[in-house]
């Protein structure tokens, strides 16, 4: 079985990984997420079970679509409403200020990931480094490729409401916190809903929490590795290809792709696996069939 993904809501309250560990019970099989969602945030969270827990990476690239609420005049350690204040500010939040300085936050620029964050430095994530009090700098290159101002309310600790469309990887708390010391107010992430996940949206997740949700119903609403992973290229290859490919064995195919692309392999309409094109021939990178009537 080569499982498959779902498209699950995280409600607030709850953990990434208390969400994972539910489904995971349910369907008896291992399970993974594609990108956590802090506990005071809600919305989409994509899951992979079975073998296709191995193609969790290719997900976590995916661009997103956020909805959030951010509070000015105040900022805290953890960027978001959990965390402890650690400034204050009574200066106005002014709407025109506020268009002005997010336009140095839309395209690609370098972000600095949230002190308290899961994020790994050395094997262990970051948050352990913060509680003791030796916080670790660490940059990555993120793009939003959009902002829209849905809310805005002026004044001494106002607040706005944003949609922001940005790349895998982007951290909005450090958006809110970088913003507020921008505009010299401070700011934090009062709310966060995860609207969208490449294609997979908000109003098809599944509540896995609400009770009567069994192994059948989600394997039902699941998504197939190959249709999940609609972003990739697909190759059909013939019968030696395959046999090849099954055992790890690199092969030369004809193709017209980009070097170092990464496909998905069928042979027959079967999804086998992923592929590295180095140019010249593919390279099997994930073998997810262990056979595929190909002898």
């Amino acid at each position: 079985m080569l499982g498959g993904v779902l498209n699950l809501y995280k409600p607030v309250g709850m953990t990434s990984r208390a969400l994972v560990e539910r489904v995971g019970k349910i369907l008896g099989v291992k399970v993974g997420h594609t990108g956590t969602l802090d506990p005071f945030a809600q919305g989409v969270i994509l899951v992979c079970f079975g073998k296709a827990t191995r193609l969790v990476p290719f997900f976590q690239e995916l661009d997103k679509v956020y909805r959030a609420r951010f509070r000015f005049g105040i900022a805290t350690d953890t960027y978001d409403v959990k965390g402890s204040i650690v400034a204050v500010s009574t200066r106005p939040l002014v709407k025109e200020a506020l268009l002005e300085a997010l336009q140095s936050f839309q395209g690609t620029f370098v972000q600095e990931v949230p002190p308290f964050s899961a994020c790994k430095y050395r094997g262990r994530p970051l948050y352990e480094y913060a509680r003791r009090g030796e916080p670790i700098v660490l940059t990555r290159e993120v793009t939003v490729y959009r902002l829209e101002v849905l809310d805005c309310r002026e004044g001494v600790f106002g607040e706005a409401e944003l949609r922001i469309h940005c790349s895998g990887g982007t951290y909005v708390r450090s958006l809110a916190h970088d913003l507020g010391k921008k505009l010299g107010l401070g700011a934090y992430v009062a709310s966060l809903v995860r609207e969208q996940v490449g294609i997979f949206r908000l109003e098809d997740s599944i509540d896995v929490v609400r009770r009567g949700i069994e192994k059948g119903f989600l394997l039902e609403r699941s998504m197939s590795p190959d249709k999940a992973l609609y972003f990739l290229k697909e190759v059909e290859v013939g019968k030696e290809e395959a046999r090849l490919f099954l055992h790890g064995t690199p092969f030369a195919f004809p193709a017209s792709l980009p070097n170092s692309s990464i496909v998905k392999v069928l042979y027959e309409g079967s999804f086998l696996g992923l592929a590295l094109w180095d140019a010249s021939r593919f390279l099997p990178k994930i073998v997810l069939a262990e056979s595929c009537h190909v002898s």
